[in-house]
């Protein structure tokens, strides 16, 4: 009887699992990108936390960038697109505001809910990450003491804003 019943339920666990990764595939990358606007939020996020000067520099600068994209890119340059995103996320994750609860509301409800309790804990642990994919972001998450599946799902929310 115990035989059926699991015979049965691993394929329902296989749907469900199919079900939540095609979700996740199907994701518009582009809607997690960070507008102008969420840049500006968590700036100010960051300044009212006393983080630092220099990195919210940064911040403004991209913000400038994505609010006027065709003009000229004089005076000091800016961190490549890819590193000022990571850098977005982690600070996003750190400090909180519009733009990271966009990445919140992608994510399983259960995953979404430990982000929420412990973004910091998030942030330190893919912080220094050197080279971001899902599989070493979930990595980072596991060792720091992040459940396997939970750390799955975040570590796929970041790779779709990062990405």
């Amino acid at each position: 009887m115990t035989a059926v019943a699991l015979g049965g339920a691993a394929p329902a666990a296989s749907a469900v699992e199919a079900h939540r990764d095609l979700a996740a595939a199907s994701w518009p990358a582009q809607s997690l990108r960070p507008t102008a606007e969420d840049v500006r939020d968590l700036i100010s996020r960051m300044r009212a936390d006393g983080a630092d000067a220099r990195q919210i520099q940064e911040f403004e600068q991209y913000a400038e960038r994505l609010e006027n994209p065709g003009a000229p890119k004089g005076g000091k340059s800016i961190l490549g697109s890819g590193t000022i995103i990571r850098k977005l996320v982690v600070a996003g994750l750190r400090h909180g505001g519009v733009w990271a609860g966009k990445i919140v509301g992608k994510l399983h409800k259960e995953s979404g809910n430990f982000l929420k309790r412990n973004g910091g804990k998030v942030a330190d642990a893919i912080e220094d990450v050197e080279s971001w994919s899902e599989t070493a972001l979930t990595i980072a998450l596991v060792k720091a003491g992040v459940p396997a599946d939970i750390a799955k799902d975040i570590a796929m929310a970041v790779m779709l804003v990062a990405g």
